[in-house]
């Protein structure tokens, strides 16, 4: 996990730095431009840090023994999929396991939990 914090960190400074320097360049802007200059770069890094945070617990591959809520059927993993989370602080692509339940005919990304597919 110290990996990402340090990726996480270094974003943030990159961003800080970016916004001195357009600050630097618009010494008339107005509280409202600033934030109007800030907000879409927070949000990334809010994004950012949501999907970090969010894969923490894993990407929700399961060895085996993954049971469809509605028909109680083995569902089959069918790899990682990716899925656009949209969210007022900030979105986030995660990449996650997908389940498909051949019965009900319906998919699942399960939350993170268990032993990974592909851990030891």
């Amino acid at each position: 996990m110290g990996k990402q914090r340090a990726e996480f960190m270094e974003q943030a400074g990159s961003l800080y730095d970016e916004v001195s320097e357009w600050r630097k360049a618009h010494k008339g802007a107005s509280f409202d431009d600033i934030v109007s200059e800030v907000r879409p770069k927070r949000r990334a890094l809010m994004g950012e840090l949501l999907r970090q945070l969010a894969l923490q617990a894993g990407k929700g591959a399961v060895a085996a023994g993954q049971q469809c809520a509605g028909c109680g059927e083995e569902m089959r993993y069918k790899g990682e999929l990716k899925r656009t989370v949209l969210h007022g602080e900030g979105d986030s692509v995660l990449e996650r396991a997908h389940y498909y339940c051949p019965g009900c005919q319906s998919g699942i990304f399960p939350p993170g939990r268990g032993a990974e597919v592909g851990e030891a």
